[in-house]
This record gives C-alpha cells, structure tokens and sequence, in this order.
C-alpha cells in the first residue's frame, strides 16, 4: 500500500510541474510582449519611428553583407558600403515580424555619399512569394544624406516587368544601390515614417478570438487604427501568444500586443544598466574560481558544486540571454560553469559511471522512441529529413547536455542523500528549465529526463542516454515542429 501511495503521489507532483511549466512559459511569453509593446508605446508617445535600423556593425544587415558586387565594413558610427564594379546590389535589413508601409510609408536614410548614385528597394509580402522592385527616378546627390523617399511614388514592377501595388505589408525588405565603381557610401540610419504623428491608444482596440478564423475576420475590420491595442485571449499558452502574435503580424504589424488584462507603460529612461549584466558575470566567475579552490575542504559541498554548476547555464537560458546573438556575459558564464563542472568531476575520479554499457544500458533509453513515433503519427503533420550536419552538431549538443545533468546534477543529487525519485524528478526539472520559456518542449523535456534519468541510475553508462535524447529529438524536430511544437529554440531565440 505505501508503495502505491508513493507512486500516485509521485505522478501527482509531475502533473503539477506539468501544469506549472505551462504557466511559466506563457507568464515569460507575457512579459516579453508586455516589454515589447512598452518601447512600442514609448516610440509613439515621442514620435519615433517603429522600425529602426541602427547600422554600426555589418552583422546589422542580414548575412553580414552585401548581395552583389559591393564591400561592406564599419566606419566610425555607422558603416562604409564601397562599391566594386558599379553594378546594382542590395542590402538586407532584419525584419522582425512585418512591416506596415501601408501606414508608414516614408523610408528614411542617414549617411553620408561620396557620389551621386540610384536610389531603390525591393520588397516582398512574404517569404516564398514573388516580391517587386522600384526605383527613384532621380539620383540622390552626393553628400550628406537625408533622404526621404515616399515608397508610394515608386514606379514598382515585379520581376517579369509587370506593374505592382505599392507594399502594404512586408517581411523582407532590401534596399538597392548603384554607385559608380568604386565610390562608397556612409549609412548610420534607416527609419520608416509616418506623414502624421500617431495618436497613442489609451484602451483596446480588439479583444482577440482564440479561433484563428475569427481572429483573421476580426483583423480585418477597417475602422481598426494603424497601430490598434489589441488584447490577446485570457490564458494563453506561451504557444498560442506567439501563433497569435504572428497573425496580428501579417495584418496589423504596427499593433501593440498584449495579454488579457494587461495595459502598456510608456517604459521611461532608466539609464544605461549594461554593466549589471557585467558586473553579474564577474561575480559568478570569482564565486566558481574560490569554490574550484575551497569546495574539497567544505561540508555540503556536493549541494554548492550543484548550485554552482546550473547557475550560469539556467541565466543563460531563463534570462533570455540566448537571442539572434549570444551575449558575451551569457557566454563567459556558461563556459565557466562547464569548466567549473569538468574541474569538480576530474577531481572526484574515478567516477562511478562509464561512458558505453552492454545491449541492455542502449536498449532501455530507446523505449521512448516508440512514443515519438506515436506523437508524430498522431499530431504530426509533415516530416522533414535533418541535415547530415544538424545531426552531427545535435548529437555533440545532446552528449554534453546528458553529461550535465546525468553525470553531475544528477550525482550530486544523490550525494545529498536525497530520495532517489526526488534525485531524479529535481535533474528532470533542471532539464526541463533548460528549455524556457518553450512550454511544450519544456513539458516533453521533463517526461523525457525522467525516463532517461532513471535509465542512468540503473545502468551508470551515459552515451547510451544521449544516443536516445538525439534521434527521439530529432525525430520531434522533424515530425512535430509546425503543428505541436511552436519550434526547438529556446531563450529569447524562441520568440524570433
């Protein structure tokens, strides 16, 4: 009887880390759109543009580069564009989301020309889809640039010379140059604009539908402002925000999203804080260096090498210091918490674990693999075939991320003299927070680990639990992504 008491109990308290993964993932996914229409309602309150582009370094421009016969490098406070034959080329500007010219139609440039050149763009609606050209009739002088150009004057034409509508909605956008060979030009700034200055919302436009159907129906009404307050639905997973976000993007890319209940802040200038983040690292660093020292003479010391071990990585992730670029505090620290963990293990050698085992340490960990199949054939609707090179970069990923938690989260779990089921449930739940704030993939994490975890402590032998945690991944990127899954990323990356 007491067994089965232990039992139900046990699942009871996966069902409310279950339960309570989902409402962290949606409360983080809140916040960031609460962070984000915050600056957007700041940039209307001051007149700003929306859509900014701040060149300083050529990793500001999509791929880093030029498309065509043109150098790219950075110059003072902003970057050189140098021609090298004259012929025309284009520069990417990142878009995040869609561009709404329909409402900003006014595309500003900031630099400075050592010769006069052509003036243009090329835009498409969506990716995958046919896009168009225009150009200005009349060459920009050379000198200091501020140009303005009403991209609703452009003669556009599509690619078979056929007229085009000017754009209304954008999600890729390149402006187009030609200089004369060898001439260059100084770009610091680009900016949409509005004819007007835009009034802020002061309560919602829009409740929106869960229903994506009524959701679309609801967008579409033409009374709705260019940049309308629109509510998301009453607890939302993190999933369902973010696949709301994207339908309000492609309709109404100017609007302020936000959760249920919830109201945006003009967020004022609280001054420069990067040296927190800085100041932070220097602190973990000196804390792992000290322990690395101290830890063999200290009591609990399996409890601080724990605490010491997880903390950089689970900042690095939960932090949301993961984005389209890694930051250099973020990276500093999870590479000492790995030396730091690698260090501690050396020192405890030799260790009671091994890296193979005989056909029963594989055999076990591959008894989820029939569940993923199951997943895929049920909520799957496509399946896509991973590059040899994704598998090879997953698998190096996957073995690094099992030695972590199995060989030393877990173990020192067990060091703690903790149950063995709380032992494995709390390196589960590291798992798992390892993949804020994507709340399904944090949910199939945490049932993954636990298996997986368990499966370690019979066996001691850890590659056979990595082999596993790859080909049921990529088996759920490959199968699920689009339809359960939102995507694989985690960090800020997942609201890219």
């Amino acid at each position: 009887m007491r067994r089965w008491l232990f039992a139900a109990g046990f699942a009871l308290l996966v069902a409310l880390l279950l339960f309570g993964l989902r409402e962290l993932a949606a409360r983080i996914t809140a916040a960031h759109l609460q962070h984000a229409a915050d600056r957007q309602l700041a940039l209307i309150e001051h007149g700003q543009p929306l859509w900014q582009w701040r060149l300083r370094q050529p990793h500001d421009l999509v791929a880093g580069r030029a498309f065509g016969a043109a150098d790219v490098q950075r110059v003072g406070d902003g970057l050189r564009i140098r021609s090298r034959d004259g012929t025309p080329f284009e520069l990417g500007l990142p878009v995040s989301g869609m561009l709404d010219p329909g409402h900003w139609p006014l595309l500003a440039l900031h630099g400075e020309a050592d010769a006069p050149f052509r003036l243009g763009m090329a835009w498409r609606p969506r990716l995958g889809q046919p896009g168009c050209v225009g150009w200005q009739d009349v060459p920009v002088v050379a000198g200091t640039l501020n140009v303005v150009v009403d991209l609703r004057q452009l003669h556009w034409r599509a690619a078979d010379g056929s007229d085009c509508a000017a754009p209304q909605r954008i999600e890729m956008l390149r402006l187009k140059l030609a200089l004369p060979a060898g001439a260059s030009l100084h770009l610091d700034e680009v900016a949409l604009h509005r004819d007007a200055p835009l009034p802020a919302p002061a309560r919602p436009s829009l409740q929106l539908s869960s229903d994506p159907a009524t959701a679309t129906r609801q967008l579409a009404d033409p009374a709705l402002p260019a940049a309308p307050w629109i509510a998301l639905p009453a607890d939302a997973s993190s999933e369902t925000q973010l696949a709301l976000r994207q339908l309000i993007w492609r309709q109404r890319p100017g609007a302020l999203i936000l959760p249920h209940g919830d109201t945006p802040t003009a967020a004022g200038d609280l001054g420069d804080h990067g040296w927190l983040p800085w100041g932070g690292t220097i602190g973990y660093l000196l804390a792992l260096a000290g322990l690395a020292w101290w830890s063999p003479r200290l009591r609990r010391r399996h409890w601080l090498e724990l605490v010491a071990c997880v903390a950089g990585p689970l900042w690095l992730v939960t932090g949301l210091q993961l984005g389209l670029r890694l930051s250099l505090p973020g990276l500093l620290c999870f590479t000492g918490a790995l030396l730091f963990a690698a260090q501690a293990e050396w020192r405890q050698r030799p260790s009671n674990w091994r890296w193979l085992g005989d056909w029963r340490a594989w055999l076990m960990p591959f008894a989820l693999l029939p569940l993923a199949l199951l997943l895929i054939a049920g909520y799957g609707g496509h399946f896509k075939v991973p590059a040899p090179g994704h598998v090879l970069v997953y698998l190096l990923w996957a073995v690094l991320q099992q030695w972590l938690m199995l060989a030393v989260v877990l173990r020192r779990l067990e060091g703690g003299r903790l149950h063995p089921a709380l032992a494995v449930l709390l390196t589960a739940l590291v798992f798992a927070l390892m993949h804020t704030p994507n709340g399904a993939l944090m949910q199939l994490c945490l049932l993954a680990e636990l298996w997986w975890a368990w499966c370690f402590r019979r066996s001691r032998t850890l590659l056979p639990v990595a082999a596993a945690h790859v080909v049921c991944a990529l088996l759920v990127e490959a199968g699920l992504v689009g339809d359960v899954l939102r995507s694989l990323e985690v960090s800020a990356r997942f609201f890219l």
